[in-house]
């Protein structure tokens, strides 16, 4: 994931590394198809290589499966996110091209939703040498949606994450970067809500596959400050800030983007992304990945707005201006 800068296009100036605020909403017609588009996931890095896993009905049509793409951050008059032109071969996307193979056996006669890739090694804070890296997700294989996860180098699996799921639907899992928090939307109690699971951690605790996914010890609870009457989907966590999906009142017209910022123990009040961002259309999960050489919060989304190339397309934007 840390790779050095010649990894960035060589002909950026030196305050264009720190990351210009993207005030557009730039369409990613690079990875975007005529057939639904969304779902993403961009893992954490500070570098111009990537790569971009998502949903999308253009193999199977009827179903929903993932899609996995090697991406590269490009720069001429505003941010870009393009297919390389060629592979590099370094320490993040070794760690991270277990991605395909993951995906590819998370597919199936059914739909695949929410792809969330985690790297122990930089995703979450723990000590020594741990190099697990394990694939989520939620599919409707046995008619809701359930939670569940693959393991690298693991020929067992799929796994329900037993933890979070429930008779009804759940999906999006996100976590903190202590292993402490995981968020997720179900609609167990009828329509979908905000839920957050709490394991506790020891100081400087190495987190391990088993602890994550099967703690005996953890609290869940429906996230009251950030859920509403209506739907509240699609939470993601990055730091200290949430971005979800809500198609409650006051919205720019169906699903619309919110955000809050953790500060001082509480929640903040969920903001509308605004018109900058949504319209009357929907648009529905937003990521805000971790790039270090970015001074702003970049997020990529799906929007069925018209100008696309056909039902969701997948969107990229600055959403604030400070992280």
């Amino acid at each position: 994931m840390f790779l050095c800068n010649a990894c960035w296009p060589f002909n950026l100036v030196e305050e264009e590394k720190n990351g210009k605020f993207l005030g557009e909403v730039v369409a990613l017609d690079a990875f975007n198809s005529e057939f639904d588009d969304y779902n993403s996931n961009l893992p954490s890095n500070k570098s111009g290589q990537t790569h971009l896993v998502f949903s999308s009905k253009r193999d199977k049509k009827e179903f929903l499966n993932l899609v996995y793409f090697p991406a590269q951050f490009t720069y001429d008059k505003r941010l870009g996110l393009e297919k390389p032109t060629q592979a590099i071969n370094y320490d993040y996307l070794s760690e991270f091209a277990a991605t395909d193979a993951l995906a590819w056996r998370a597919n199936g006669d059914f739909n695949v939703y929410g792809p969330k890739t985690l790297s122990f090694k930089y995703d979450l804070n723990t000590s020594g040498n741990v190099k697990d890296f394990m694939l989520f997700y939620a599919d409707d294989s046995e008619g809701n949606m359930e939670i569940k996860y693959l393991i690298k180098n693991n020929i067992d699996g799929p796994f329900k994450f037993d933890i979070l799921n429930s008779s009804k639907d759940d999906g999006y899992p996100s976590f903190s970067r202590s292993g402490d928090k995981i968020y997720f939307s179900s609609n167990r109690d009828g329509n979908f809500d905000i839920y957050e699971l709490s394991i506790p951690r020891k100081e400087n605790e190495n987190i391990i596959v088993e602890s994550l996914v099967n703690s005996k010890e953890y609290t869940l609870r429906k996230m009251e400050e950030l859920s509403s009457p209506s739907d509240d989907k699609c939470p993601y966590f990055q730091d200290n800030m949430m971005v979800f999906v809500s198609d409650r009142p006051g919205g720019k017209g169906g699903q619309d983007i919110y955000y809050a910022r953790y500060e001082n123990g509480k929640w903040s009040a969920p903001m509308n992304a605004g018109t900058r961002i949504n319209t009357a259309n929907n648009e529905y999960r937003p990521i805000i990945p971790e790039l270090s050489n970015f001074s702003y919060r970049l997020m990529v989304f799906s929007s069925d707005r018209p100008g696309g190339k056909g039902g969701y397309d997948l969107y990229m934007t600055g959403l604030t201006e400070n992280r």
